[in-house]
């Protein structure tokens, strides 16, 4: 059997910058994906390219972020069960976990099969089911995000009875429904036949898709419009509070949390710009991925930060309770609605008050004191 020999010379000239390029052009030309891919891994083993390995930062992301969103669902459950049943604020961010859990899973199976390392030196049943997985995820992922939107939303109508606030927010819950929908069907249906998906980056099969990168770009942005509508949504009645300076705050930073969700999005955005134009998707595709798991999970967890606090405050009053008032055993924003069409006032007939607990207290108590209140709030 003979053997091949190849110089320290002619490896040298073999692995020139400018011969590899003309090469993988010539091979790109003249052969399959498949082929080109196998040249590709046999040139840079030959050369002594670097080993490239970035599938541990994605399952570090879905183990942290996964374990913290299933605790704070689960604080939100325990909070609500002792006093009331399930609301459907509540149903909502369970459906978000339920859909962040395969997400999670698939995202730890996909970095077994090797992303996180260049495509070349993956086999093509693995990159098969890599793009296959990646689709998946992708539709949970949407499907989450218009959980996460619909809870916080029926949580503002839980707080805020006034006609024209809830008639805003039902539209927005309708444009977040809707869209949520249309772009669903749309990741679903882009390529014809659906298997093209993932069999389409082999070239040896007759279909065609959308262009999905604007259709991810469109997504991002609507995501992120939505996200600070919703943000803003509450921030005119919260204002028009008559309450102190350090309360106000308070209150607007608690019905704010959503700007992290905002800024995971703008900086998931970001990475899309590298994703429209690679051609080492196994790789270059990681950074998107796991802002996107990150933002998954992080909007969950913020969805539930109300419930969250005022679980701590029961559990343990003298850490999260009063910081005048050690005795206090728990604190709950008002399971009854807040009207900010009437002033505040103590000693009148009034729709809202607010009681500190002391002069200096940080709490803010949201107390429906009207007789004539709505049936449909009873029980809150």
């Amino acid at each position: 059997m003979p053997v091949f020999i190849v110089s320290g010379s002619v490896n040298a000239t073999l692995c020139d910058t400018i011969l590899l390029s003309t090469v993988e052009t010539c091979v790109l030309a003249n052969c399959t994906v498949i082929e080109a891919l196998s040249a590709k891994n046999s040139t840079e083993t030959l050369c002594g390219g670097e080993i490239r390995d970035n599938t541990v930062v994605t399952p570090v992301i879905v183990a942290v972020s996964g374990i913290l969103a299933i605790v704070a669902v689960a604080m939100r459950v325990i909070d609500a069960l002792p006093n009331r049943s399930l609301q459907p604020a509540d149903f909502c961010a369970i459906l978000a976990l339920l859909t962040a859990i395969p997400l999670g899973v698939l995202e730890l199976i996909m970095s077994s099969l090797g992303f996180g390392k260049d495509i070349w030196t993956l086999s093509p049943s693995h990159i098969t089911r890599i793009v296959r997985f990646t689709w998946v995820t992708e539709l949970l992922y949407f499907v989450l995000l218009v959980f996460t939107k619909v809870s916080l939303l029926l949580f503002y109508l839980r707080v805020f009875p006034s006609q024209m606030f809830q008639r805003v927010c039902y539209i927005t819950m309708g444009v977040v429904v809707a869209s949520g929908i249309a772009f669903t069907l749309t990741a679903i249906l882009y390529c014809t036949p659906i298997e093209y998906i993932w069999i389409g980056w082999t070239r040896e099969t007759e279909g065609h898709c959308l262009n999905f990168n604007a259709f991810a770009w469109s997504h991002a942005v609507t995501s992120i419009v939505q996200d600070l509508w919703i943000i803003a949504l509450p921030l005119p009645s919260l204002i028009s509070l008559q309450l102190g300076t350090r309360r106000k705050i308070h209150l607007i930073l608690m019905f704010s949390v959503g700007l992290a969700i905002t800024i995971i999005s703008i900086v998931r955005l970001t990475t899309l710009v590298q994703f429209a134009t690679t051609a080492n998707p196994t790789y270059d595709s990681v950074t998107t991925a796991y802002w996107s798991v990150l933002e998954a999970y992080v909007s969950i967890i913020c969805c539930c930060l109300p419930s969250v606090r005022s679980f701590l405050r029961t559990i343990s009053p003298s850490c999260f309770g009063s910081s005048n008032d050690p005795n206090s055993q728990s604190y709950k924003l008002s399971r009854t609605p807040m009207n900010n069409s009437r002033v505040i006032n103590k000693t009148v007939t009034h729709q809202i008050s607010y009681t500190p607990r002391s002069n200096e207290s940080d709490d803010i108590e949201l107390v429906e004191k009207d007789s004539g209140q709505p049936a449909k709030y009873s029980g809150w």
